[in-house]
């Protein structure tokens, strides 16, 4: 019996037997960050069958404080912001990109990896470094989870869908822990520190991602949930035991 949350269910999705072999897949590299991360069966229903998740809000103040670093070190040097960071001037914020298709097994199934880029950085020696805004305190476990949205967003660029490829040489976050708040009357503002994550490259890592992803996305039946998974416990989705 699918459960409901205050009047609402999530749609039974399609049969996945319906389409076409071989496939070409779009990923979003959020996605492959995200919610691959969180559920697979939540993953595989939308990029498989095209049913998504509820809509759910972002925290706005992250977007504001994203938009405002974003502004202030448009057109800086990297490296005067944070030591580590690559040598070259912050820009081309929010740019789409999106790869050629990218073959994947010997039947012929492609990948399209497609998504808007917080910036990059234009190195001094022609290429370019991919940088992801967050507002966190840096610790290990961010190399690893966001190497994948990187890896994409690089990928992209390095075998556009259209145009000529980009060099990327570096991957990294550029992370603002807040760690004091200040006011002057009715102006106030948070303060903290900036840092920079340098993301390894480890493209023969990510291909291997990418080929778990397709392998998934090719069985004939969604996996099953998450065991923590909140959307598909409110939304219907669990398999009775």
């Amino acid at each position: 019996m699918a459960k409901a949350t205050d009047g609402v269910s999530r749609a039974p999705s399609p049969s996945h037997e319906r389409l076409a072999h071989p496939h070409r897949w779009t990923l979003s590299p959020s996605d492959l960050t995200f919610l691959w991360e969180e559920c697979r069966r939540c993953f595989y229903e939308k990029v498989a069958l095209g049913a998504r998740r509820p809509a759910s809000p972002f925290p706005k103040l992250f977007g504001i404080i994203d938009r405002a670093m974003k502004d202030f070190y448009l057109g800086e040097r990297a490296e005067a912001i944070a030591t580590g960071a690559p040598t070259g001037v912050i820009g081309s914020p929010d740019r789409w990109v999106k790869s050629a298709p990218i073959t994947l097994s010997a039947c012929g199934t492609q990948v399209i990896l497609r998504g808007r880029l917080d910036a990059l950085v234009h190195c001094d020696d022609g290429s370019y470094g991919v940088v992801d805004f967050k507002t966190a305190l840096p610790h290990d476990g961010h190399v690893s989870l966001y190497s994948r949205q990187l890896h994409a967003y690089a990928w992209a660029l390095e075998q556009p869908a259209s145009g000529l490829p980009s060099q990327v040489s570096s991957l990294g976050l550029l992370c603002f822990a807040p760690t004091c708040f200040e006011a002057d009357g009715t102006d106030a503002a948070l303060v903290g520190d900036v840092s920079w994550i340098d993301v390894p490259h480890d493209d023969a890592g990510f291909h291997a991602l990418l080929g778990e992803v397709v392998a998934l996305l090719e069985t004939p039946e969604a996996p099953s949930p998450d065991p923590e998974c909140r959307w598909c416990a409110a939304y219907g989705t669990q398999t009775a035991a």
